[in-house]
């Protein structure tokens, strides 16, 4: 059985359910009830007045989606087709009945949209419209309208008003007709098969997700391909991610989604409640979602989170297996968390935090601890140090953000709100994040809903060195503060199709070293107890001596790096200095994966006197030590003899891979086959094994994995093979590459279908 009509049983088995509901729910939908017992005796009534009924009705699919916005999704396409429209709009059907009516004067219509497992008018999730013959609309945009369009024949055309706080996802039609006279006796039920698709309407300045320039619903509903910006600051570098939000499988995953949320029927038209409900349904911790999280590079039970290309496969395979998809990162749950928001009409974006903080306690703070002798502390002895926790930095962390009105605070924190799917801390009791307003983050106003505090020190806390001391207060003595290694850089895909990465670092914080940015953190510290410890205590070194890491440039796979510390006397007397200096692989979260190279020493300073320390770093050091993302952490610890004082510094850098060269090697026809060259150097002097590509371009071919040859060393992979486009269309190939020894290589082209002549 396909992916569709696995997912089509499903549809049709919850559309059972709310006609059964319909049938017993007397107080709700009496007439409908009544008029499914009269269906059978209304051939009784007297001949000479024909008894009405409903043939079929249509509900001109196509021409509603394009005045919807929603003419790209293909479930529209279907031989039955669904019907994609946006609240707040109003749509088109024609209905055939047996005979020409006269509505004024001889017969009844009425119209039924029902939504959710107990409809009901006081909720918000039953319309039932009478027509009345009326040409014009003439009721509030909050509520169900009915018009008549036009007539001909047995054929009428209704045209039907959407609110514009309906709830969204699958609603059920009914089209009723009867006698006037005799109404009670002559009521004749059609119920469609057809499901209506109701989304939030960004385009509607009276929906609560209104957005209203152009290129940015363009690039925040539309686009269905883009990119999620990984890596190590100041170099990072964008993965493309085919969101493919318009995919035939993507629209009802979506709306599988809210059902098994939790979110009542009648709160899944508020953006706020949706957006809450996505965040938790994403991760697999709660509610069996949609994908498991892993980060200790042990994939063999599932897939590598760096082998994915976009969001439809694992959307499909999570409605196949009927179980969370194994595996995925940061960058997996916000692309699909992008996915499932644009599906629905809720505008949004991915959105990559470099040098992220995972602060467990909300003490705005990274505590980080060395011993009496200054050496690091390893996490699993964090445990007993203040705040019980380990608390980290991320090189890089991704979340979303999401467009809305929020009626809920008080006005000027509407617009963008941060939610998160990565399972990283719980909130109510489940695993899911936001929304959190730009504007709260951005002032450090801790009590605005939901989850400011945790956002906020993502991106603005300090990071406070602590070393052990058993006469300070909870045994740990404050040695510095670093105010500006968090946060480092906030970006996000600029609106446009050949659109780079735009800063947006302003829009969560002030400038960092401002007294606007001081202000922010203090006045969210002063609104949580540990914070107040850590920003009351002062630091307790004697800082005579400046150091400092050089930041290391891109290193490409293959080659070798120099770390180098810097070392200032600016004290007025003679300094001895105690350094150890240690390079490690690590996971992105910070986390440690295999020592590397480690190198200890002593500098003598002199009165004024600089000097360095170098470690050099070979390939063959590291290679067979780099884990997933190919992150490397410097790390030096100096101790100064004569002041017991401590630093400790670091730098975060990325091995640099080669990105994959995809080139169109024929005309692009609509109906005709493209064909591609994909290719790379493998810079490593050893064999490639176990290689796989990942081919995926939404409206050219569906996402595709393809097992290739070896790749011997130093040498040039070449794949070459044919698509077949259906429609014009400008649209974008996206190919990842994986194998045993070198993996999370990707690239991307565009392309643009012509029509066939």
């Amino acid at each position: 059985m396909s992916f569709f009509s696995s997912f089509e049983n499903f549809l049709d088995n919850l559309t059972d359910r709310f006609r059964h509901d319909l049938e017993v729910n007397r107080r709700e939908d009496r007439e409908i009830e009544i008029a499914d017992e009269l269906n059978d005796t209304a051939n009784e009534v007297d001949s000479a007045t024909p008894t009405p009924k409903v043939l079929s009705v249509d509900f001109q699919a196509k021409p509603n989606a394009v005045n919807h916005f929603c003419d790209k999704y293909e479930i529209v396409e279907r031989q039955q087709a669904a019907i994609v429209l946006r609240r707040g709009g109003s749509f088109t059907i024609e209905v055939e009945f047996n005979l020409e009516l006269e509505l004024k004067k001889t017969h009844l219509v009425k119209l039924y949209f029902s939504f959710g497992q107990r409809p009901s008018a006081a909720k918000g999730t039953q319309a039932a419209l009478q027509v009345s013959g009326k040409k014009l609309f003439d009721k509030n945009h909050e509520e169900w309208d009915v018009r008549v369009d036009g007539q001909n024949g047995k054929k009428i055309t209704f045209e039907i008003q959407i609110p514009t706080d309906a709830p969204v996802g699958v609603w059920n039609p009914a089209v009723e007709v009867s006698l006037r006279a005799n109404s009670d006796t002559t009521r004749h039920l059609h119920r469609s098969d057809t499901h209506v698709y109701i989304l939030f309407n960004p385009w509607n300045k009276h929906d609560g997700t209104y957005m209203p320039d152009e290129e940015k619903r363009d690039e925040y509903v539309l686009a269905d391909v883009g990119k999620i910006w990984v890596g190590n600051y100041p170099y990072p570098h964008g993965r493309p991610w085919v969101f493919g939000q318009f995919d035939d499988a993507v629209l009802p995953a979506s709306v599988l989604l809210l059902e098994k949320s939790g979110v009542p029927p009648e709160s899944r038209g508020d953006p706020i409640r949706v957006s809450r409900a996505i965040s938790k349904m994403v991760n697999s911790n709660d509610d069996q979602g949609v994908i498991v999280g892993r980060w200790d590079g042990k994939y063999e039970d599932g897939k590598s989170p760096s082998s994915w290309s976009g969001s439809i496969k694992i959307l499909e395979e999570y409605i196949k297996s009927k179980r969370p998809v194994r595996y995925g990162q940061c960058w997996v749950f916000a692309g699909v968390v992008n996915t499932v928001c644009r599906a629905l009409g809720l505008p949004s974006r991915v959105v990559s935090n470099f040098a992220s903080a995972h602060d467990t306690n909300f003490s705005l703070t990274i505590d980080e601890y060395v011993d009496e002798k200054g050496d690091e502390i390893d996490s699993s002895y964090r445990g007993a140090t203040p705040g019980g926790l380990y608390d980290s930095i991320w090189n890089f962390h991704v979340w979303n953000d999401v467009w809305m009105i929020r009626p809920d605070l008080p006005q000027g924190y509407s617009g963008w709100q941060v939610i998160d799917a990565t399972p990283q801390e719980a909130s109510d009791g489940s695993y899911q994040c936001g929304p959190a307003s730009h504007e709260a983050i951005r002032r450090g106003q801790m009590e605005y809903k939901y989850d400011v505090p945790f956002v906020l020190a993502e991106v603005n806390a300090d990071v406070v060195h602590w070393q052990k001391d058993d006469k300070a207060q909870d045994g740990f003595k404050k040695l510095t503060t670093n105010k500006r290694s968090v946060g480092r850089q906030v970006l996000t895909k600029q609106a446009g199709p050949s659109g780079d990465k735009e800063d947006i670092t302003l829009e969560y914080k002030p400038k960092e070293g401002t007294t606007a940015e001081r202000v922010t953190l203090l006045t969210a510290a002063r609104r949580t107890r540990a914070a107040r410890h850590a920003f009351r205590l002062m630091s307790q070194g004697v800082d005579d001596v400046e150091f400092g890491l050089e930041d290391i440039e891109k290193v490409p796979i293959g080659e070798g790096f120099t770390v180098t510390l810097n070392c200032k006397n600016i004290s007025e007397a003679k300094r001895t200095v105690s350094v150890v200096m240690n390079c490690t692989s690590m996971y992105y979260t910070g986390a440690p994966a295999y020592p590397i190279k480690r190198r200890e020493g002593e500098i003598v300073l002199e009165v004024g006197e600089t000097k360095n320390m170098t470690m050099e770093v070979t390939y063959g050091d590291y290679y067979e030590k780099l884990v997933e993302h190919a992150m490397v952490k410097n790390v030096a610890i100096c101790t100064v003899a004569e002041t017991s004082y401590a630093w400790v510094g670091d730098d975060g850098m990325e091995i640099q891979k080669p990105d994959i060269k995809i080139e169109i090697l024929s005309e692009a026809t609509a109906g005709l086959p493209l064909a591609l060259r994909i290719s790379f150097t493998n810079p490593l002097p050893i064999t490639l094994r176990n290689c796989e590509l990942e081919v995926d371009g939404p409206g050219i071919l569906r996402p595709k994995t393809i097992p290739i040859s070896n790749v011997g060393p130093s040498e040039n992979m070449v794949h070459e093979m044919k698509v077949f486009p259906k429609k014009p269309k400008h649209c974008t190939i996206v190919v990842t590459f994986n194998s045993s020894q070198l993996y999370n290589l990707t690239g991307s082209t565009q392309v643009t279908i012509n029509p066939a002549e």
